[in-house]
């Protein structure tokens, strides 16, 4: 009887013991020895497991709402619960490697506090492999693609239990990775980015009061500017005031801005089709095209549609859990309104730009080959005849090669910038070495209205077409006896104006 009564009294003893340890879920939380930072480990605990903790004992990290991560009470966030336990996997290192995915344990040591001076950002192995990283019993953690690749506990980094989520590493930015993007490059780029806007929304007012400047080829340069005024604006806002919104504002962001570059491409696209086959039609004298609204009811297909395609699936990729982590996402807002690298940014933006990149090469080089075997032909009918119609057809040749070079410097000035940003990556350069091309790219508003507003004999419509709409007198320019630099082939057909067009 006694010694059934001394049992019992045992096994209340030892439940009592462990009621603080036990937790739902079948998780023991484990005995931690605090260290304060900037202390050696004492040499009672030189023997035990080591970590780097970013809250005191008792307290989780959790987030505002600005997004911003802050220290709180376990008993304030609820009930205990296996994912707000603070038992990370140790891994043993020795000769032959490391074991993972490593074992908890009952009792270690611990840096408490954040040690993080500057900057920190949060590593995500099941978002990229590039996060990939193991703690290992002296308290370092291996990081392969880190740099350095050991991080110190107490020192390089914490880690903790985030909220809602779980055990999380937190890294510490250097001082000399701040320094290496200085605020002022960001913010002069925006400012040039917000000075193109005006310039690109009064190049759409200038062609949408000018009748004549809205064939296909005009509406295209319009769209081409909104999509680029949707995207200066947004990457301006994204730069300017990006520690000041909400993860899910800056993701929007991201998407909106993804959305109107690529579309800005296609457009670009689209207006080197339309200059090659203005040009193919008149060097080939082909009477057979289709009706002008149902071109641009194509191109407005080809401008519209594939974005709003990748679009789609960036956000599906993004957006959707069960997508596994296996699969290259966007990760938008995890560094940035923006991809969080490269690497990420490869298969939703650089190879569709680089596609249409391609592209309009090769109709440049088309192109430049049916003006230059056109050229040849007519210098040898002016040799043979010097006649009226083969003059006319010589003036027609300097306006095709002038509307030519004016295309190839809008290709330029857009598709040169993430070409140099793409060699860049491929070279494992310095992105801010390309600052000059990105400040062309961002002043782009004001190159394209003097390209196609303020140049003659555009300029002369466009003035006139205003005075129209207010009323003032003024006498219309005579458009067939200017020289037509920028103005759109289609409009004006010298050669062809007694033909009649066939209709495809």
């Amino acid at each position: 009887m006694s010694r059934k009564f001394l049992f019992e009294i045992f096994l209340i003893v030892f439940v009592i013991n462990q009621s603080e340890s036990l937790i739902h879920g079948d998780v023991v939380a484990p005995t931690i020895h605090p260290i304060s930072l900037n202390s050696s480990v004492p040499e009672v605990y030189k023997k035990l497991p080591l970590v780097g903790k970013c809250c005191p004992l008792g307290e989780i990290l959790t987030l505002n709402d600005n997004h911003k991560a802050s220290c709180s009470a376990i008993n304030s966030t609820g009930f205990l619960s296996k994912n707000n336990v603070f038992s990370p996997l140790f891994s043993e290192f020795n000769a032959t490697g490391f074991e993972a995915p490593g074992d908890r344990q009952t009792i270690f040591a611990a840096y408490i506090g954040d040690p993080c001076y500057y900057n920190r950002y949060m590593l995500e192995p099941k978002e990229s492999l590039e996060d990939e990283h193991y703690l290992l019993r002296n308290g370092s953690i291996f990081a392969p693609y880190e740099k350095p690749a050991l991080l110190s506990p107490g020192v390089n980094y914490c880690m903790d239990i985030l909220e809602n989520v779980g055990l999380k590493t937190i890294v510490c930015s250097k001082k000399d990775e701040l320094e290496d993007t200085p605020d002022y490059r960001l913010i002069i780029y925006a400012c040039g980015l917000l000075i193109s806007v005006p310039f690109l929304f009064l190049t759409i007012v200038a062609y949408c009061i000018t009748p004549i400047l809205k064939d296909a080829h005009g509406k295209a340069l319009c769209n081409y500017c909104g999509c680029l005024i949707v995207a200066f604006s947004t990457l301006a806002l994204a730069q300017l005031a990006s520690e000041h919104i909400s993860n899910e504002v800056c993701v929007s962001i991201a998407f909106i801005i993804q959305f109107s570059f690529v579309a800005c491409f296609f457009w670009l696209n689209v207006m080197c089709i339309e200059t090659w086959l203005l040009i193919h039609r008149r060097v080939h004298r082909d009477q057979c095209y289709w009706e002008p609204k149902k071109l641009f009811f194509y191109y407005s297909i080809w401008g519209w549609v594939p974005p709003a395609t990748l679009i789609l699936i960036s956000m599906i990729m993004d957006l959707n859990p069960t997508v596994p982590s296996t699969y290259v996402k966007p990760n938008f807002g995890s560094q940035s309104c923006w991809f969080k690298s490269d690497k990420e940014a490869m298969p939703y933006f650089y190879i569709p730009v680089g596609v249409l990149i391609v592209m309009n090469l090769i109709f440049f080089a088309l192109t430049a080959r049916d003006v230059n075997s056109y050229q040849r032909e007519l210098d040898l009918r002016l040799l043979a005849r010097n006649q009226e119609s083969d003059r006319r057809e010589q003036k027609m040749i300097r306006r095709t090669k002038k509307t030519l070079f004016v295309s190839i410097g809008l290709f330029f000035i857009m598709g040169m910038n993430w070409a140099m940003e793409m060699i860049s990556w491929w070279s494992g350069g310095d992105p801010l070495a390309w600052s000059a091309f990105d400040m062309v790219n961002a002043l782009q508003g004001i190159i394209i209205f003097g390209l196609f507003v303020l140049r003659r004999p555009i300029q002369d419509i466009v003035w006139y077409r205003i005075q129209y709409l207010r009323g003032v007198p003024v006498d219309e320019p005579e458009i067939l006896n200017i020289d037509l630099r920028m103005l759109p082939l289609s409009d004006i057909d010298e050669t062809d104006n007694n033909q009649t067009a066939e209709q495809c």
